[in-house]
């Protein structure tokens, strides 16, 4: 019983040490989810069996003040684009506003052991939710992103809708 109480009181004290800085800096860790819509017509190619949709997971770590907002956030993506590989998207953003915010970002994917040729460049827009100790960042982004090795295949980018639910605390 005194290991189990020593190990809850180590990891009380590890995770004040470690969140406590943060906060007071106004910085706010998040884990999520994430939706991915391709808008060309990736599946008309008949050489391709390409799925417009994906699904990753996210996780993100905020630091702002007042009304501007940075943001460090990486993904991995599960079955890109039906490829049967794994992406890894690394990206930043500048946002603005609080509960309701709009920004731009930029990042670039590592997939099949390989960073894209072309970073792609997006558009935000969401909304943080106050949930006690929580907040539910809800958003939308338009990722303008041309990768060449994926229009010389198909004739189309990879321009995408995306919409996401990020817990922070």
């Amino acid at each position: 019983m005194k290991r189990i109480l020593l190990c809850l009181v180590i990891t009380a004290l590890i995770s004040t040490m470690v969140t406590a800085p943060s906060m007071a800096l106004g910085g706010s860790l998040g884990a999520g989810l994430h939706y991915l819509r391709n808008l060309g017509d990736i599946d008309s190619n008949e050489s391709l069996d390409l799925s417009k949709d994906s699904f990753g997971l996210i996780g993100s770590y905020q630091f702002g003040a007042a009304m501007m907002t940075l943001e460090a956030q990486g993904e991995y993506i599960f079955n890109y684009a039906g490829t049967d590989n794994g992406m890894f998207i690394p990206s930043g953003w500048a946002l603005l506003g609080s509960m309701i915010y709009a920004g731009a970002g930029m990042g670039i994917g590592h997939l099949d052991g390989e960073w894209q040729s072309d970073p792609f460049y997006a558009l935000r827009a969401g909304v943080n939710l106050p949930l006690m100790a929580f907040k539910l960042d809800l958003y939308g982004t338009y990722n303008f992103w041309n990768n060449d090795d994926f229009k010389d295949a198909t004739g189309e980018d990879l321009d995408s809708i995306t919409f996401a639910a990020v817990l922070r605390f």
